[in-house]
C-alpha cells in the first residue's frame, strides 16, 4: 500500500469515536509502581491517586487550585498557620465519617521512617512543618510534636516553621491522602491497599487490580460531590509500549493514551490536530551520575560528561519529542524565577566539546584508561532515543562505551535506589510551576537518595525559607540553585510537555503543566 493511502487510512480511523460505553479508559505507561496513597512518587501513578483519594484541596483539569475536602481555609498574618475547615458529612467510601484526624494520620504515616515513603520531604522541606523532619529521622516518635493536628473533627491546623506561600499546591490526594486507620490497623501495609480492602475519600474507589493489566476504579457512592461525577467506571490500562496504545486507540479502547508514538506525531498532528494533546508540563529530565561509583564521584569527569551532550542535536535531530533543551534545573517553569544556568551555557557547543576532553583528560580517562559507563533508562521510546543519543556523543567526543539498560517503570525506579548504575536517566514533575517544588527535592537533608552531602545547599535553603517576600525569596533560591548546578551531580537536559491522544468523545480535557487531569472533572459523549 503507498504511503498517502495509508495515511488516509489512518486518518479515517483514528477520526472515529471510541465505542460507547460507560468507562473512561486511559493508558498509564508502564505498570504502576505503588497504590500505596502514603508511598507513591510515581507521577503517573499519581493519576489514579487523585481519582481514588482527595486532598484538603483538588485540581481543575486546567491545573485550577480548587476546594477538596476543604471547603476553605484560613491563613495566619505571619504567614505560619494554616486552618483548613472540612465539608460537613464527609464520608469514606464504606461510609464511615472522615475526620480531620484521618488527614493527620496520613501526614504521620507519611513521615514514619517505617514506611519508607519518598514522600515525606514534602512536610519538612518542600514546606517546614513543625517537628516534621525529627519524627521522619527517627528522633522522636511523639506525634504530639507534629505541627499538623486536628482540634476537632472539622478542622485541620498547619503550623509552619518559615513561610510557605505554596503550601496549597501539595495540599491534593496526590501528596496529602488522608488514611483509613482501621483497615490499615487490620490489613497491614502490604495489604490494606488490595482491591478488595481500599477504603478511599475520592470520587472513584479502586475495585480491581491486575498487574501487568489495569486498575479499575468504579464511582464513589458516599463522594461528597458523586452527583457531578459524570463517568461510572474509570480504567487505567498499562500501556507500555507508545505503538501498541496507538493502536488500542485507534481500535477504541482507549480514550486517552498515555503517550504518542515519536515517528507518529507529526502525521497524527496534521491528520487529527484536535485529538492531539501537546501541551507544556512542569517535566524536568536530567542525567544523574553515581557519587558512590569510583569514576562519577570526580566532578570533573561528571562536567565532562554533562558538556559532551549537544542538547539542540539531541532533543531537536534525535528524540524529536517536542521537548526543549536545558542547562538549568528549577528554570523556565516560572516567569517571575530568574535562575542559573549552568557555567557552560553561554559556550558553542564546540567550545563546550573542546572543553569536555580537557576535563576527561584531567580525569585521567583516555586511551591509556578507557571509561565504560551504564545508563538505566525506561523503556519509554523518548527515554530509549535520548539514552542511545546520549551513548553516541558520549562515544564520538570521548571515546567512552556505554551500555544502555531499559527497564520498566517499577524497575526502573528499584534500581534507582539499589545505586548500581553509573547514569540514571532521571526526571521529576513538579507538583507546581515554581522552583521551590524541585529545589526542596534536592536538598541532601531530604535523602533523595543522591549520596549527595552538601551543607552548604541546605542553608542557602533555609535562608530562601525564611523570606516571605516573593522577589527576595526567589533570588536566594537562584543562588542555592547555582550550588546544585556548580557540583554538578546531574547533567540538566530538558524540559519535555505532555503528549497524549485525546478521543473527542471526551469533554472538560485542559491544560494541566503538573499533570492534573482528574477524571471526576471529565464526561464521556
Amino acid at each position: 500500500m503507498r504511503l498517502s493511502t495509508c495515511l488516509t487510512a489512518l486518518a479515517l480511523c483514528l477520526a472515529l469515536p471510541a465505542f460507547a460505553d460507560d468507562v473512561l479508559d486511559r493508558g498509564v505507561g508502564s505498570e504502576w509502581s505503588s497504590l500505596d496513597p502514603q508511598v507513591n512518587f510515581d507521577a503517573a501513578a499519581g493519576w489514579i491517586q487523585m481519582d481514588a483519594y482527595e486532598g484538603l484541596v483538588t485540581f481543575g483539569t486546567d491545573g485550577s487550585l480548587r476546594p477538596g475536602a476543604a471547603e476553605r481555609w484560613d491563613v495566619s498574618p505571619d504567614g505560619l498557620t494554616y486552618t483548613f475547615h472540612l465539608r460537613p458529612g464527609l464520608k469514606w467510601s464504606n461510609g464511615e465519617p472522615l475526620v480531620a484526624q484521618d488527614f493527620v494520620n496520613g501526614v504521620l504515616r507519611t513521615l514514619n521512617p517505617e514506611t519508607a515513603s519518598d514522600k515525606g520531604y514534602y512536610f519538612y522541606s518542600v514546606v517546614k512543618v513543625k517537628g516534621a523532619e525529627a519524627l521522619a529521622n527517627g528522633e522522636t516518635k511523639d506525634a504530639a510534636t507534629l505541627g499538623v493536628t486536628a482540634p476537632d473533627p472539622q478542622t485541620v491546623v498547619f503550623q509552619l516553621l518559615t513561610p510557605a506561600p505554596h503550601l496549597l499546591q501539595i495540599m491534593g490526594g496526590f501528596q496529602m491522602a488522608p488514611l483509613y486507620s482501621p483497615t490499615f490497623a487490620e490489613k497491614g501495609a502490604a495489604s490494606f491497599i488490595d482491591a478488595g480492602n481500599v477504603v478511599s475519600n475520592g470520587a472513584y474507589t479502586i475495585t480491581e487490580i491486575v498487574p501487568q493489566s489495569h486498575v479499575l476504579l468504579t464511582k464513589n457512592p458516599n463522594y461528597w460531590d458523586a452527583a457531578n461525577v459524570a463517568i461510572p467506571q474509570v480504567k487505567y490500562h498499562v500501556t507500555e509500549d507508545s505503538s501498541t496504545e496507538l493502536k488500542r486507540y485507534q481500535a477504541g479502547e482507549l480514550d486517552i493514551t498515555y503517550d504518542i508514538p515519536l515517528a507518529q506525531m507529526e502525521t497524527l498532528k496534521a491528520e487529527i490536530p484536535d485529538q492531539v494533546k501537546i501541551a507544556p508540563s512542569t517535566e524536568v529530565v536530567y542525567y544523574s551520575f553515581n557519587l558512590t561509583k569510583e569514576a562519577t564521584a570526580n566532578p570533573d569527569l561528571r562536567r565532562a560528561l554533562s558538556l559532551a551532550i549537544d542538547r539542540e542535536t539531541l532533543e531537536g535531530k534525535i528524540v524529536k519529542s517536542g521537548a526543549i533543551p536545558d542547562y538549568s534545573y528549577a528554570g523556565g517553569f516560572d516567569p517571575a524565577y530568574q535562575g542559573p544556568q549552568i557555567a557552560e551555557a553561554a559556550m558553542s557547543q564546540a567550545e563546550r566539546e573542546a572543553l569536555a576532553k580537557e576535563l576527561f583528560a584531567k580525569a585521567g580517562y583516555g586511551p591509556d584508561k578507557p571509561l565504560k559507563l551504564t545508563i538505566v533508562c525506561t523503556v519509554a521510546e523518548e527515554s530509549k532515543k535520548r539514552a542511545q543519543g546520549v551513548a553516541l556523543m558520549w562515544k564520538k567526543t570521548l571515546g567512552i562505551e556505554v551500555e544502555v539498560q531499559a527497564m520498566e517503570r517499577k524497575a526502573w525506579l528499584d534500581a534507582f535506589y539499589a545505586m548500581g548504575w553509573d547514569v540514571f536517566a532521571d526526571n521529576l514533575v513538579g507538583d507546581f510551576a515554581g522552583p521551590e517544588t524541585f529545589l526542596a527535592y534536592m536538598r541532601p537533608s531530604a535523602e533523595p537518595g543522591y549520596q549527595w552531602v552538601k551543607p552548604e545547599y541546605d542553608a542557602a535553603m533555609d535562608a530562601a525559607a525564611a523570606l516571605a517576600d516573593p522577589a527576595q525569596r526567589y533570588e536566594a533560591l537562584a543562588k542555592a540553585e547555582k550550588i546544585l548546578l556548580d557540583d554538578a551531580i546531574f547533567a540538566p537536559m530538558a524540559i519535555t510537555p505532555t503528549r497524549m491522544l485525546v478521543s473527542p468523545a471526551v469533554k472538560g480535557w485542559g491544560e494541566s503543566p503538573a499533570g492534573y487531569w482528574n477524571s471526576q472533572f471529565l464526561t464521556l459523549e
